[in-house]
């Protein structure tokens, strides 16, 4: 089957859903703060369980569960391999990046790790999604520091995802230029991010590529 690309406006529209959307699609997913937070798990199952808020600077590991779960299975049946998605919104002072790749783009596999090798590949990617800064550099006038980040991964069927999220604070937002991806070279078999920016003033659609890793939203 051939991979269904949406038209620059409808897919800004579909990602400024999935960047707005406050409900995380894991069933289990980790919150932690700008230096690697103590993490709390989430239950969106229905069990009642809440997570602890985490503080910036609290250290700690990010161990994120896989889950089988309808809606992601739905997302992931249309994911293509090589490609990801990038959506940021920005709200006031924060940033809010959401990115979304199938783990056949960053592991080569996509089922729960079943050697020591692919149980390591898997929790060498959640933990470099996860480091602040280490995703995405803002040019340096925005002044942008990281306040949160949340992740998850997938695995449905013969389908496995990683979700990210980070969120931003910026002293400059208006000031916001550039946002680079910084982890195309680390990860050969991604080959195309399928990017959106959006805010009160610019609304940019466009394709990272490891020759062109920056979204330039002015």
């Amino acid at each position: 089957m051939r991979p269904l690309f949406l038209a620059p406006g409808l897919l800004a529209a579909c990602l400024l859903a999935a960047a707005c959307d406050p409900q995380p699609d894991a069933t289990s997913k980790e919150m932690t703060g700008p230096q690697g937070a103590s993490s709390a798990t989430q239950d969106v199952a229905g069990t009642g369980a809440q997570p602890d808020a985490a503080q910036p600077g609290e250290a700690g590991h990010d161990e994120t569960a896989e889950a089988n779960h309808p809606e992601a299975g739905s997302r992931l049946e249309a994911h293509v391999h090589g490609h990801a998605e990038l959506a940021v919104a920005v709200d006031g002072d924060e940033v809010t990046l959401t990115f979304e790749a199938p783990l056949m783009s960053l592991v080569g596999f996509e089922h729960e790790a079943q050697t020591d090798e692919q149980d390591a590949a898997l929790q060498e990617v959640k933990d470099t999604f996860t480091v602040p800064g280490s995703m995405v550099a803002f040019n340096r006038e925005a002044a942008c520091l990281p306040l949160m980040t949340t992740s998850g991964t997938h695995m449905t069927g013969d389908h496995g995802g990683l979700e990210v999220e980070h969120v931003y604070t910026c002293d400059a937002p208006d000031k916001i230029r550039t946002i680079e991806f910084l982890l195309m070279d680390r990860y050969p078999n991604l080959q195309a991010i399928g990017a959106v920016y959006l805010s009160e003033t610019s609304q940019v659609a466009t394709e990272l590529s490891p020759g062109n890793p920056v979204l330039k939203v002015r």
